[in-house]
């Protein structure tokens, strides 16, 4: 097997998708991803995704986007997600694929990754601390979310 890492290219945001919606599945979260393959070409480049192929099959999807931190005075990429399917697993997809991710990223002048991890799954926060990745007990991940995000930005003065 020979795979390749790469950018998504266009036509593939239904299969992406696809990918982020079993993630919670598979380590069994109530929660289900809005994502579709619609809001990924909405996105506009905003949102960017490494795809790890394999002959033009699609193995593995790393989804980020370019941040900014001003305590680091610095601009960095933030990992929404990260899948492989699970025949694959265990083969080093995951980790190839958040490294071509960091690749991408400091071409885009990044120098750091960020990612969050659910806290009642230890399996992905092992995978990511095996990689080097530190939890950083001084943040606190807070959502503004709809209906209150909406009655928020209403409440300008």
């Amino acid at each position: 097997m020979s795979i390749a890492y790469r950018p998504m290219r266009a036509g593939q945001e239904d299969a992406v998708a696809s990918f982020i919606r079993q993630i919670p599945k598979e380590l069994g979260l109530a929660t289900q991803p809005r994502i579709t393959g619609e809001t990924l070409r909405s996105w506009n480049g905003d949102v960017r995704v490494m795809i790890a192929d394999n002959a033009a099959l699609l193995c593995g999807a790393c989804v980020w986007f370019t941040t900014y931190s001003t305590w680091r005075a610095a601009k960095g990429a933030f990992i929404s997600d990260v899948f492989v399917l699970g025949h694959l697993r265990g083969r080093g997809l995951g980790a190839n694929l958040i490294r071509a991710t960091a690749r991408e990223a400091a071409r885009h002048g990044a120098t750091f990754l960020r990612l969050d991890v659910t806290p009642i799954t230890s399996r992905p926060r092992h995978f990511y601390e095996k990689l080097g990745f530190q939890a950083d007990e001084d943040d606190l991940t807070l959502f503004l979310e709809e209906p209150r995000f909406k009655t928020f930005i209403a409440e300008l003065t």
